[in-house]
Formats: structure tokens, sequence, C-alpha cells
């Protein structure tokens, strides 16, 4: 079952590139012929193998390991008295692997039957390097990205137009006029529009929290009013989902 997070991308150059990736598996599903198709697989593959290329970096702090990936990728290692990585089976195998496909399709003259491959190459893409993420997480004593775990992207957003509508619900107890009474709004690339009306004394967190984890459209901003004084904007770098 696929997980959908929310695509908050804000300072975390990684997940940004693993949207793409997510994005490029996705439209090479639902491409409607086989150059396209294959163009998004190809997209999927390298950019799943730079992501591994940073995420390794990242987690073993060492930012040459993408030049010469397996000699730098081991010479990190032994640098902090870390695990060596069996390349002989399991994930690293694969990754061995994955990283002959990914140069055939950057530096290599593949026949033409391998300009055409099929989408199950990007779905296998994704998670050999999901897995190989968290390993080499797991190898330098740190706790895997959550970011890695996210397996969702809807692919084509703009396939036909759709009009969102905006319901703005209101708490039972309050009084639109009183200039206590909380509105929760949210910007998007349409405006503002209030998601929320609350009484006084409620949590608006919970108001927020709802907000970011169930929109499917990027979100600029969140904003608390107190009657009609702003008191609090959060700005958000958004990837819809």
């Amino acid at each position: 079952m696929l997980k959908r997070l929310p695509k908050i991308v804000e300072n975390l150059n990684h997940y940004h590139l693993w949207t793409d990736v997510l994005h490029a598996r996705e439209l090479a599903h639902q491409a409607d012929n086989k150059w396209d198709s294959a163009a998004y697989v190809r997209w999927t593959v390298i950019i799943a193998w730079v992501t591994l290329e940073i995420a390794c970096q990242d987690a073993l702090e060492s930012p040459n390991i993408s030049y010469i990936f397996k000699k730098n990728l081991e010479e990190a290692i032994s640098k902090k008295g870390l695990k060596r990585i069996n390349w002989g089976n399991g994930i690293w195998q694969k990754v061995l692997k994955l990283q002959v496909t990914r140069k055939s399709f950057v530096h290599r003259f593949i026949s033409e039957t391998d300009l055409f491959p099929n989408f199950g190459v990007a779905d296998e893409a994704i998670l050999i390097v999901r897995e190989a993420i968290k390993d080499i997480y797991s190898v330098a004593g740190k706790t895997s990205p959550n970011w890695a775990d996210d397996d969702y992207d809807r692919g084509w957003s703009n396939k036909g137009f759709q009009e969102h509508i905006y319901i703005t619900k209101k708490d039972a107890g309050a009084d639109e006029d009183d200039e206590n009474t909380i509105r929760v709004a949210f910007v998007d690339n349409q405006g503002e529009h209030v998601s929320d009306i609350l009484s006084p004394e409620k949590d608006y967190q919970l108001c927020i929290d709802s907000l970011i984890n169930n929109s499917s459209e990027p979100i600029n901003a969140i904003r608390i009013y107190k009657g009609k004084k702003l008191i609090e904007e959060r700005k958000y770098i958004m990837r819809g989902v």
C-alpha cells in the first residue's frame, strides 16, 4: 500500500529529489505511449541514483562519495570504523546492478530494445534505493530519514481542469462577530481561504495539522487570525500530493 506523507520539502534537498523520483515513476505508469514511458523510466533511475549518492554522503558525512561510488563509499565506511558492506549479495548487490542500468542510460550506447525499458525498471529502482538508503543510515548508526518511506505521487495533476471547492468548517460554539474568534486560513496559488472558524479557547494546532496532512494541493502559508487581526503566519515550501 502506498504511503502518503505531507510533501514539505523546505531545507530538505534530498526529499526534493525523492519527490522527483516518485513523480517520474508515476508518469512512467501513466504515459500514453512507449516513448514517454521510457523517458520517465530513465529519469526515475537517474534521479533515484543521485538521491542514493547524496544520502550516502549525508549518512557518512563524506561529500565525495559520488565520484567513484563503490570505492569512495568503502573508504568513507572504513575511515569511520564501521561495518563493511557486503557487495556479494543482498541489497548492495542489487545496488551494483542498478548502477549498471544507470550507466547504460547515461554513458553508453545502449541497444534499441534497451531504449524502451518497462516501467517495472522504475519500480525496482525505487525499491532498491529506498532499502539502500535505510541500510546506509543504519550502518552509520543514524535514523533513516522519514522521507524515504514516502511512496506516493499522483502523477499528472492537470489532466483536465478540476475546479477546487473550498469549504469552511465552523465550530458549534464560535461567534463570527466575536473579536476573539479564531480563524484558520491557508494560502495556495488561488489565494487565501478560511478553513476553520473556532471558539477562542479551541486549539487551532489541530486544524493546522489537518491541513498539512490532508491537502492535495501545495499550501504556501497558513495564517491564524484573532478576529480580523493576524496573530501567526507559517510559510511552507510544499509539493502537491
